[in-house]
C-alpha cells in the first residue's frame, strides 16, 4: 500500500536510561519545536538540546515529505513544514486517483518517449501517413521538443510554438531547404496529431499527468489558397494540349469528381457499361518509405461515380482490346502512370501550353472542385454529392463547398409567408 509522510530532518528522538536502568526513546518536548520554530531562519539561536539536534540539524531544508509507490521510496525536500504537507496531500490524493507520476519520469526527454511511439506507428495507419507522421516529427517536432524534458513541456509553450510554425521562424531539420511557413492543417497534423500521439503515451505510461497539447489552440490560416473553378471551354483547353488518354484523365476528374490517385489506379474492370458508372475500389498513395502502393480511397470508402453520357465513347474506346486486369489511364508504354509524374511531365506542360500556368491556385485538384461546382449549379442535394465524392459525411461537403449554395433564405421567407394569416 503506498503512504506519504514527513520526517523531520533538524531533530530526533533522544535515548535515556530510566532509574530502573532500562533505555527509551524520548520524542523532542513542544517546547524545543517551538523554539527551533522561532527561529526557523537562525536554528543556531532556538533552545534545541543536543541530545535532540540531528547530524542535519540547521543544515538545508528542515522539511523531508517521504513516500512509497510501487515498492519504490521517493523524497522531496521542503523549508517550511505548510508546504511539505500540502505537497503529501497532494501525493497521496495522486496515488489514491492512479494520477501519481513519479518525477523522475517527468524528465525524460520527448525523443525517448518518442522513439516508443513510432515503435508502435507500423500498421495503425496507412503507409502514406505513416510517411508523413514520421516526416513531421523529424523536421518539425524533435527540432523543437527532442531534447526537452517532458514536465517542460507546456501548453503555453507549445502555442508559442504553433505561431512560429505559421510564420515560418520555427526550428527545422527537413533534409532539404528550410521551413516555410505552415497551414492551420499542417499545424494541426504536426502538433495536434504527431507531438499529442507522444505525450498520450507519456500519460498512458503515468511519466505526465497530463497531455498539455489538449488546451493549445491552431491558429487559424492567414491567408486562404483561392479555389479555382474552371470553364467547360477552360478543361476543353487544358485537354487540348494532351494526347487522347490524358485528355479523357481530365475530362473524368472534372466531370465525374475522381480524386487523380483514383483515376489512374482503375482497372478496365471497374468501369461498368451497363450502368454508365465507375467503381472506386482503389487509389494510388505512397507507403511508410515513399514507395508507390495501392490502397483504398481516403478514409477507406469505396464508390461509384455515374459517367456522363459525353465520355462514354472516350472511355469505350480505351477499353478496347484490353482485360479487365489492365489499367484504364494507361502510359505511353502501356502501363501504369503514377500521380507525380503525371503532374510533372502531363498538367504542367498543359497548363504552360494553354498560357495558364501562372493562374494563381490552379491545381490538380482543381478539376474537383470544378466538378462540384458544375453539380451544385445542376441543383445537385448535398447527399448526393457526398457520395459522388466520397466525402465523410454531408458536414465535410457542405464546409467544403458551401461558398457554391446559393443563399435562399429571401425565396424561404416568400414561400412562408405564403401560409402567413395577420
Amino acid at each position: 500500500m503506498a503512504k506519504a509522510w514527513i520526517h523531520d530532518k533538524w531533530l530526533k528522538s533522544a535515548q535515556v536510561t530510566t532509574a530502573d536502568g532500562h533505555s527509551r526513546k524520548v520524542e523532542p518536548p513542544s517546547s524545543v519545536k517551538r523554539s527551533l520554530a522561532m527561529y526557523a531562519d537562525e536554528p543556531g539561536k532556538a533552545k534545541v538540546p543536543d541530545d535532540f539536534r540531528s547530524k542535519d540539524f540547521g543544515k538545508g531544508a528542515r522539511w523531508e515529505v517521504r513516500w512509497r509507490v510501487d515498492g519504490t521510496g521517493r523524497r522531496k525536500l521542503f523549508r517550511y513544514r505548510a508546504d511539505a504537507e500540502a505537497f503529501m496531500a497532494e501525493i497521496e490524493d495522486r496515488i489514491r486517483s492512479n494520477r501519481y507520476t513519479d518525477p523522475r519520469d517527468s524528465r525524460r526527454p520527448l525523443s525517448e518517449v518518442a522513439d516508443l511511439w513510432q515503435q508502435g506507428l507500423a500498421g495503425t495507419v496507412k503507409g502514406s501517413t505513416e510517411g508523413r507522421y514520421r516526416r513531421e516529427l523529424r523536421c518539425w517536432v524533435l527540432p523543437k521538443w527532442g531534447e526537452v524534458a517532458l514536465k517542460d513541456i507546456t501548453t503555453v509553450g507549445i502555442q508559442h510554438w504553433y505561431v512560429e510554425l505559421a510564420e515560418g521562424t520555427a526550428p527545422y531539420a527537413g533534409k532539404w531547404g528550410s521551413g516555410s511557413p505552415l497551414s492551420a492543417s499542417s499545424i494541426r497534423s504536426a502538433g495536434k496529431i504527431v507531438l499529442g500521439s507522444i505525450l498520450d503515451v507519456a500519460v498512458e505510461n503515468r511519466w505526465l499527468e497530463a497531455n498539455p497539447v489538449a488546451k493549445a489552440k491552431v491558429p487559424h490560416n492567414r491567408a486562404v489558397q483561392r479555389r479555382i473553378y474552371l470553364t467547360p471551354q477552360e478543361i476543353k483547353t487544358i485537354a487540348g494540349q494532351m494526347d487522347e488518354v490524358n485528355a479523357t484523365v481530365v475530362y473524368l476528374l472534372a466531370y465525374t469528381g475522381l480524386r487523380i490517385g483514383e483515376a489512374l489506379a482503375l482497372r478496365c474492370g471497374d468501369v461498368g457499361l451497363s450502368r454508365n458508372r465507375i467503381n472506386v475500389l482503389r487509389t494510388q498513395s505512397v507507403d511508410a518509405n515513399y514507395l508507390l502502393v495501392e490502397t483504398l480511397p481516403k478514409g477507406n470508402r469505396t464508390r461509384f461515380v455515374p459517367i456522363p453520357s459525353q465520355l462514354l465513347p472516350r472511355v469505350k474506346a480505351l477499353l478496347e482490346g484490353h482485360g479487365p486486369e489492365e489499367y484504364l489511364l494507361r502510359g505511353p508504354w502501356g502501363g501504369r502512370q503514377n500521380t507525380a509524374n503525371w503532374r510533372n511531365r502531363v498538367w504542367a506542360p498543359a497548363l504552360q501550353d494553354a498560357g495558364m500556368k501562372d493562374i494563381e491556385g490552379l491545381v490538380i485538384h482543381s478539376l474537383r472542385h470544378t466538378y462540384a461546382s458544375l453539380a451544385i449549379k445542376a441543383v445537385a442535394d448535398v447527399k448526393t454529392l457526398q457520395a459522388v465524392l466520397g466525402h465523410a459525411s454531408a458536414t465535410e461537403t457542405l464546409d467544403t463547398y458551401a461558398d457554391l449554395w446559393p443563399n435562399r433564405t429571401g425565396e424561404v421567407a416568400e414561400v412562408i409567408g405564403q401560409d402567413i394569416r395577420i
